[in-house]
């Protein structure tokens, strides 16, 4: 962990922070008149990750706080010749002071950086590309305060308990934050690749490094294919070191490629693990399975019944803030547990569906495209009417898809892809919440603080720029999801966010990534064939991970329980924000399978939970 405070006015660090601290193993720290930083060493299951740590540059008056693990730093020393004996902090420090935050554009892995330049009471705060690593910083008048874990600092006091109503609104929204904001007042998470200028009170956000989707004159298909295998497998092997691999393994095309390629460069066998929900529409784990056979892997399949849910009890003790996706978050908690004492890190297929367009979020788009050409008069009571079709048992079936189409094509197309993964209309929100708490929420607008990702993007089409969108916000939730490892004293390393594969993938044609018969990830297919075995590469059942948390609430008492009494009528009067006439409309809905209500309870189970585990 890393913490540390900057202010403008003297303070007291050791007395007022580092107190916090007592008892901690290996802590290193540094006090100032107006400033202090700390760095408590991660207990992953390999030893601290090399690269982290606190230093201090004489030469230029510098001090260095580094979390995360720099898989290219062989290349960064050769490009700039900096070999030898050199240490990595030198590393850091050397390039800094030649190239300033921009050289952190080629650092390859997952880190956070703080600068602190003594002469000038001056604070840089670095992110990696996609934010795997976490940094949170809180800002008041005169200071700022920041740290990788923000439930340090409100167990211990440091910054008040206060909500902030746009990050209520966009959890209610999506189940998780998108954007900057948390769900407390003046919380907030540093961008990934970009870096904070902190001095005399008053921040500056810069943005080191830009994924640029424009497209230069079109290759034929075996230029991608080469090109995709090489940086694939190169990001693969950067990522391989001594230590014990794992690797989450779920049988679809992501995971697939990671295991198949990562396979025979190993001289252990690899631990993989998977997890199954039993249920007609819910269970691939036999391709998981089969894979693994292929691959001679140290295969663990994790059983995931109703009665695990109350797991999510311990997970919200750890979430850094509240977030979950109907029990996939759950599956992670579990698969981590498996593997704790099996592997030192895990590699994931994380980011497969951005590289390639593979989200169905991304085919509704182009159905959108279509049924945008059925004139108004008629569009309105098929939507309509399709919204009240009753549902069913399975994940995927054209019932399902239809509701769920009907339902969120009402919101604008200039949304994307994201307009798919919204759980409440403004006005389902105004009447679902009390007058008194509407009114505190009704002047924040997060929905165009999301419209103004895709502005920035430069994308020739649609697609590109919903690839674009999702790496500014849904690729938050998947790594959040995946640092529940930490947790268990796993790192967690992902393959397809390095950055030269993203940036050369952002090139590739969309006609490329997805089919004119809505076939997607074409050209991860086209290139893994006659690499990975055709059973995985022609399937066309590809369900993606999924828990039937929708049957569980109604067919297991040990679930509906666990929702009833956490969103009991006491709890939700005393915290004041929903109408308890609504919740048990919900309830009463979802149970008679009206609609599928689960994605709103289960969301609403996480945070008043969350908000009960921290005392707010």
């Amino acid at each position: 962990m890393i913490f540390g405070v900057c202010s403008n006015k003297p303070i007291d660090f050791e007395k007022k922070y580092l107190c916090g601290f007592q008892g901690q193993d290996s802590i290193q720290s540094q006090c100032f008149n107006t400033a202090g930083f700390v760095f408590v060493p991660e207990k992953f299951n390999g030893g601290q990750t090399r690269h982290s740590g606190l230093w201090h540059d004489s030469e230029t008056e510098r001090w260095f706080l580094f979390q995360g693990h720099v898989f290219n730093e062989k290349q960064l020393r050769e490009e700039y010749r900096l070999v030898g004996s050199m240490p990595f902090s030198q590393v850091v420090s050397s390039l800094f002071s030649q190239n300033g935050a921009e050289i952190f554009r080629k650092f390859n892995g997952h880190f956070v950086v703080v600068i602190y330049d003594v002469k000038e009471n001056q604070l840089t705060l670095v992110r990696d590309h996609f934010g795997v690593e976490p940094l949170y910083y809180y800002l008041d008048q005169d200071s700022i305060i920041f740290c990788s874990q923000p439930l340090f600092l409100l167990e211990h006091g440091i910054i008040p308990k206060q909500l902030n109503y746009k990050g209520l609104f966009t959890y209610f929204l999506f189940n998780y934050s998108p954007l900057k904001d948390t769900i407390i007042s003046n919380l907030f998470k540093l961008r990934p690749a970009h870096s904070l200028l902190w001095r005399d009170g008053k921040t500056e956000m810069k943005r080191y490094w830009y994924l640029s989707f424009q497209q230069e004159e079109e290759k034929d298909e075996s230029y991608y294919v080469e090109n995709i295998l090489y940086l694939l497998r190169d990001a693969i092997s950067i990522r391989l070191d001594e230590g014990r691999p794992g690797a989450f393994l779920s049988g679809g095309m992501d995971s697939s490629s990671v295991v198949g390629l990562a396979s025979p460069m190993l001289n252990q066998k690899l631990n993989t693990f998977s997890f199954r929900c039993k249920g007609e529409s819910f269970d691939e784990s036999h391709y998981a399975q089969f894979m693994s056979d292929f691959y001679a892997t140290q295969h663990h399949l994790v059983e995931f019944p109703p009665e695990a849910t109350k797991s999510i009890v311990e997970l919200t003790e750890i979430m850094p803030e509240p977030f979950c996706d109907i029990g996939i978050e759950i599956a992670s908690y579990l698969l981590a547990q498996q593997a704790h004492e099996l592997v030192d890190y895990i590699l994931s297929g994380d980011g497969g569906d951005e590289l390639f367009a593979g989200h169905p979020a991304y085919v509704a788009d182009r159905v959108a495209k279509f049924f945008d050409y059925i004139p108004r008069l008629v569009q309105r009571p098929i939507i309509h009417g399709l919204q009240w079709l009753p549902d069913t048992d399975k994940k995927k079936s054209l019932v399902v898809k239809a509701k769920r189409f009907s339902y969120s094509f009402n919101f604008p197309a200039t949304l994307y892809s994201n307009r798919w993964r919204i759980y409440y209309t403004r006005s389902e929100l105004q009447n679902a919440l009390r007058p008194d708490f509407w009114a505190q929420l009704q002047n924040e607008d997060p929905l165009s603080e999301i419209e103004q990702y895709y502005h920035e993007a430069d994308g020739p089409d649609f697609l590109s720029k919903a690839l674009y969108g999702d790496y500014a916000t849904v690729v938050s939730f998947y790594l959040t999801r995946m640092g529940v490892l930490r947790h268990f004293g796993i790192e967690a390393r992902f393959p397809m966010f390095d950055y030269r594969l993203v940036e050369f993938a952002a090139t590739i044609p969309s006609h490329l990534k997805i089919k004119k018969n809505s076939e997607t990830k074409y050209i991860l297919h086209k290139t893994m064939t006659g690499i990975l075995p055709d059973e995985i590469v022609f399937r066309k059942d590809k369900l993606g991970h999924s828990v039937p948390m929708k049957n569980w609430i109604r067919e297991s008492s040990i679930v509906r329980e666990l929702i009833l009494d956490t969103l009991s009528e006491s709890n939700i009067k005393r915290r004041g924000y929903f109408d308890y006439n609504f919740i048990q409309k919900l309830i009463d809905e979802h149970l008679r399978k009206v609609h599928n209500h689960s994605h709103r309870l289960w969301g609403l189970t996480v945070l008043e939970l969350w908000l009960q585990k921290n005392k707010i």
